[in-house]
């Protein structure tokens, strides 16, 4: 932007030393090309923003979004709710919960928390091979929650519960994502938001332990078949500071409605 003023600045300079020999048509063609530079001045984005947003596609928390309407949708679906309530609770959560609301909530978390040596090395974890590997996992598993395989292996599970290492390794994974946490997080603003719509509607007892099952259940499912020493490796990038501080700051945001 001072480039672009500096040239502008420029042209009007030149235009009243040159105005006894110029013609108007040059004074037009200079005004005119001033204000094309200006325009595409403007138009440049802004790196740092383009970092952030980047950021929070990458690392998935846009995801919050959708799960914030599907409790919603299941609630209402279960309540044989009508269409004005329906509509009431709609426009409740829109106003945290609205996908473009949501981004620009995690942007302002992540410019706030970190500084640029954060946001740097954030985005190169997030970028690296092994979290583009999980993410992949578990949009895989996402698209398989309803279809046989995935109800027969959380079945075998619940027959044989896995204890012992590997419990404690995927413990500390949902623990280091914060995963139980930003799902906990958003249910208990979406929560209140169904309550006060469908008076004789209370969230289930004790959902909050159902919770942290249902994503240790998924948890398992998505990492099935990765060995416990790459488990511990997630788990360290998950773990770096710069991590932590971007999801603690998304959950206290969220938490703060």
């Amino acid at each position: 932007m001072l480039r672009s003023l500096s040239l502008l600045a420029a042209f009007a300079a030149f235009s009243v030393q040159v105005q006894a020999i110029e013609t108007t048509d040059l004074q037009v063609q200079s005004a005119a090309v001033g204000e094309e530079d200006s325009a595409i001045a403007e138009a440049q984005p802004d790196p740092e923003l383009l970092q952030a947003e980047n950021i929070v596609r990458i690392s998935g928390l846009t995801g919050l979004s959708e799960q914030a309407r599907n409790i919603a949708q299941q609630v209402l679906n279960e309540q044989a709710a009508p269409i004005g309530q329906q509509f009431d609770v709609v426009d409740r959560l829109a106003s945290q919960w609205a996908p473009t609301v949501l981004q620009q909530n995690l942007i302002s978390v992540l410019t706030a928390k970190l500084n640029k040596t954060q946001r740097d090395r954030l985005e190169q974890t997030l970028d690296s091979n092994t979290l583009k590997d999980v993410r992949s996992k578990e949009l895989q598993a996402i698209g398989q929650q309803s279809g046989p395989a995935y109800n027969s292996y959380i079945q075998r599970l619940r027959a044989n519960p896995v204890g012992g290492a590997r419990l404690e390794l995927i413990r500390k994974l949902d623990q280091a994502m914060q995963f139980s946490a930003l799902l906990k997080a958003t249910r208990e603003q979406v929560y209140p938001q169904l309550e006060a719509v469908i008076s004789d509607w209370k969230p289930p007892q004790d959902w909050q332990a159902g919770l942290e099952q249902d994503v240790l259940e998924f948890l398992f499912y998505v990492h099935r078949s990765t060995p416990n020493n790459d488990l511990e490796r997630i788990i360290q990038l998950y773990t770096r500071p710069e991590m932590q501080l971007w999801l603690s700051g998304v959950r206290k945001q969220l938490a703060a409605g």
